[in-house]
């Protein structure tokens, strides 16, 4: 748990954040102890080792202590820092588009006039809502945002339920992309957790991300770990399309009025049966 607002790095308190549980983080202090004693003497040993070759051994002892503790300490820390880092990598996005939002206006106002980056955002903002085929890309990028924290709420739910305790290892969520359905998500399963898990939870998949219907396979035959959500919210079939291929013949285009029912999503196109020879029939006995 980090506090926005001082205080202690772990631990409940009011008036704070939650960004690293408790258990979680302990979990993590204990891997990085372990890292740091594992890093320190295995780097300092292969150092003093190499060093001993060109340098005097007492000289390569303490060389080999200095460069172990500066790759133990910096490997303690990178995993004490992982659930942060993992923290910031879920939020990554919403900080690109803030920092660019913000940022780009700022240095607009400044190489020429506010009025002017004023007018440039209002023109930007009234393009993306006005015009239809952004505002819809816009749209299915934004619900692919959504869907990557709602999965990790259901996913953090899928954890707890299946190791009984609240420090079970989050998925990473790799990526997602809007489809015509809906949304692809790509995940990668940590420890603990894999695809038979999984089996039965598509239901509560789909309610987490607010979804019609879910499901969950493996996206890879090599790694067992990553698995392709794929979220169903519309059916792109459902919609009438009216062909375009009349229309690429001249001698459809001429003759706009048919004689002949159509299907209702294909306009008219002018068949003329007449002009198509009927086929002759063998007779026998002087029936057809």
């Amino acid at each position: 748990m980090i506090s926005l607002f001082g205080g202690k790095l772990f631990g409940p308190r009011p008036g704070m954040v939650t960004v690293v549980e408790p258990p979680v983080s302990a979990s993590y202090a204990r891997k990085a102890r372990v890292a740091f004693f594992a890093v320190t003497a295995a780097v300092g040993v292969l150092t003093a080792a190499v060093a001993a070759v060109f340098a005097h051994p007492v000289l390569a002892v303490v060389l080999g202590i200095a460069v172990g503790l500066v790759c133990g300490v910096s490997a303690s820390l990178l995993v004490l820092a992982w659930p942060v880092l993992r923290v910031l990598w879920w939020w990554s996005f919403e900080a690109v588009v803030v920092a660019f939002a913000v940022l780009v206006p700022t240095l607009v106002a400044d190489v020429t006039h506010p009025v002017v980056a004023l007018v440039l955002l209002l023109v930007v903002v009234g393009a993306c809502a006005l015009a239809g085929p952004v505002r819809r890309r816009l749209v299915s990028w934004s619900w692919c945002v959504v869907v990557r924290h709602r999965l990790r709420v259901c996913f953090a739910e899928v954890v707890r339920a299946a190791t009984k305790t609240r420090s079970g290892a989050l998925p990473l969520i790799l990526w997602a992309r809007p489809t015509p359905a809906g949304e692809r998500v790509w995940v990668w399963l940590r420890p603990g957790l894999d695809l038979v898990d999984l089996e039965g939870k598509t239901g509560k998949v789909a309610v987490a991300c607010w979804a019609g219907e879910a499901r969950i396979v493996r996206a890879s035959t090599r790694f067992a770990a990553l698995v392709r959500v794929d979220l169903t919210r519309r059916d792109p079939l459902v919609a009438t399309i009216a062909s375009p291929l009349a229309g690429l013949v001249a001698h459809l285009r001429a003759n706009s009025v048919a004689a002949v029912p159509v299907s209702p999503a294909v306009p008219p196109v002018g068949l003329d049966l007449a002009d198509v020879p009927e086929p002759e029939v063998e007779t026998r006995g002087g029936r057809r």
